[in-house]
């Protein structure tokens, strides 16, 4: 059990370092700083097709009303707008508009960049193995989260 813990420890250091390291100034862009909430709230309306406020909420575990008034800081920011959902008038759709999507591509950009020489540092063997590992535990993470 000492061996376990002491693995999970590990792990944790190294995960936090690389946080760390990909997220130090990335989330400013010129007189931009986000949270790691609203980039959070961004990443997941770049990636549903779809997006009510209230949705928005459930994922992050808000209220609908706080929800609201994150987005009118996105949108304050011309990063988001919300539009009136055609189906059901009640609902507001929220998007990107193009300088929240051009943040992100940068922002994941610079990520890729600050990865690409720790990341050539081990053999492609070893990216292969590591790649899989990580997509095992995110699998995890992912079926657990369908769960609830």
């Amino acid at each position: 059990m000492l061996e376990k813990k002491k693995s999970l420890e590990q792990f944790l250091v190294y995960l936090q370092t690389i946080n760390r390291h990909l997220r130090r100034g990335s989330l400013v862009q010129g007189e931009k700083q986000l949270t790691r909430v609203q980039w959070l709230i961004l990443r997941h309306i770049q990636r549903s097709d779809r997006c009510t406020i209230g949705q928005l909420a459930e994922h992050l575990n808000v209220r609908p009303s706080t929800m609201s008034q994150m987005l009118d800081r996105l949108e304050k920011e011309r990063l988001v707008y919300r539009v009136t959902d055609v189906t059901d008038t009640r609902a507001k759709i929220v998007r990107l508009t193009e300088e929240g999507a051009e943040l992100i591509r940068q922002v994941e950009a610079l990520w890729m960049e600050r990865l690409s020489e720790p990341f050539d540092q081990l053999t492609y063997e070893e990216q292969t193995i590591f790649i899989e590992l990580l997509r095992k535990v995110a699998n995890y993470f992912s079926k657990s989260e369908g769960e609830k």
